[in-house]
């Protein structure tokens, strides 16, 4: 099967591989090959499950319901499903990513089962472009893949620096992701009864998950531990408008996570005075960084850093006999194309999901990145043609 000449290659299962994926059906185009490490929705499943949407439910299943083979799958799938689970929500609240994450899985199932879908569990070592041909090569496999679409749905992964280190060397760091499955925190804290003080650098909503993870995991365990929220700027939060469009769609917080910041964080919430400063602090950084770092990171036991995502690395790229640095590769967030750095466009290579996202204006004519499964679908349906056009 690994010789075959496929009309696209997908590396990458996670809502982003599936937005391509579906989108490459969706349009017409047969014979593709879907290339991941283990399958089952990614990330997502992996680390989020836990973790409250910052989408709402109708607006997921908009988006499925838009996709002919998103659709077939849904009809054709035994009730009740995860889509139907889905639906027994009101269309304008969130939920926690399990249920996402539950879709995710079943119409990736649905697609792979589809003659036209070549599901390959393994790990894209190099892709090699000749002519108007990409040549792939899959870890432990003899021979390659030959293409002429590629598309990197790779992903990304918590970006974690030491600056710390300059003002307490002796804490301890932990993953962001880790800290999102708030079942297995308690493991990831010392489980002596000494006193915690647990920094944790920005409050955008990967921040805030984590100081309400810590939080509700504080109140259910009983641990003794505090929080230091430190950031540069106020949370952030949508805004909804009647005219249906949304003031920091994609960077503020919605939803549960919203609810909760406001009862905790804010002064006017019910639960402010209980725990500010108490059980967390928020530590404004923006008039003098380094000193209070220097002043407080000190008090600090364990640190959390979520200051933003890094792309995970892509599989060694070689066009024309020379091998592509990741960092010469430019993603164009207009058109889902590639180009080495100051060149033209590379043929035949695209990405998508959360390393690679369509950016957007909002009303106030903020540029985001417009990151989520729904936002990933529809990145991808407007590029769907131009995919096609490909030869």
């Amino acid at each position: 099967m690994l010789s075959h000449t496929y009309k696209a290659l997908v590396v990458g299962a996670g809502p982003g591989g599936l937005a391509a994926t579906k989108s490459l059906l969706d349009v017409g185009l047969k014979n593709i090959c879907w290339v991941d490490r283990t399958f089952g929705g990614g990330r997502l499943n992996e680390l989020y499950r836990e973790i409250s949407s910052n989408t709402r439910v109708g607006i997921y299943l908009d988006a499925v319901n838009s996709s002919q083979t998103c659709g077939q799958i849904i009809e054709s799938t035994p009730k009740p499903n995860a889509f139907t689970e889905l639906s027994k929500f009101k269309r304008d609240e969130t939920c926690d990513l399990s249920y996402t994450g539950d879709l995710i899985e079943m119409l990736e199932k649905g697609i792979t089962a589809k003659q036209s879908v070549s599901k390959v569990l393994g790990q894209v070592e190099e892709a090699r472009f000749e002519g108007s041909t990409w040549k792939v090569q899959i870890a432990g496999e003899s021979n390659k893949i030959e293409t002429t679409r590629l598309f990197l749905c790779t992903g990304s992964k918590p970006i974690i620096p030491d600056f710390h280190k300059e003002y307490n060397s002796n804490l301890k760091v932990l993953d962001l992701d880790q800290c999102m499955i708030k079942s297995q925190l308690p493991s990831l804290l010392d489980s002596d009864s000494t006193r915690k003080v647990i920094g944790v650098i920005g409050n955008s909503h990967s921040g805030i998950l984590v100081c309400r993870n810590l939080i509700e995991t504080k109140i259910r365990e009983n641990m003794n531990l505090k929080i230091m929220n430190f950031k540069r700027s106020p949370i952030k939060y949508a805004i909804y408008r009647d005219d249906g469009t949304i003031i920091n769609d994609n960077t503020g917080l919605k939803g549960s996570t919203a609810d909760w910041a406001k009862t905790y964080m804010e002064p006017s919430g019910s639960e402010y005075e209980k725990y500010k400063d108490v059980v967390i602090e928020q530590i404004d950084t923006s008039s003098n960084e380094k000193g209070i770092y220097t002043e407080r990171m000190k008090e600090c036991t364990h640190l959390i850093y979520s200051i933003g995502y890094t792309p995970n690395l892509y599989p060694k790229i070689v066009i024309d006999n020379k091998e592509v640095d990741q960092d010469d590769l430019e993603f164009n967030q207009n058109t889902t194309e590639f180009s080495i750095r100051g060149g033209k466009t590379i043929n035949g290579l695209y990405g998508l999901g959360i390393a690679h996202p369509e950016k957007t204006k909002d009303p106030n004519g903020n540029y985001e990145n417009a990151v989520g499964l729904a936002k990933f679908f529809k990145f991808a349906d407007d590029h769907k043609e131009l995919w096609k056009r490909n030869e």
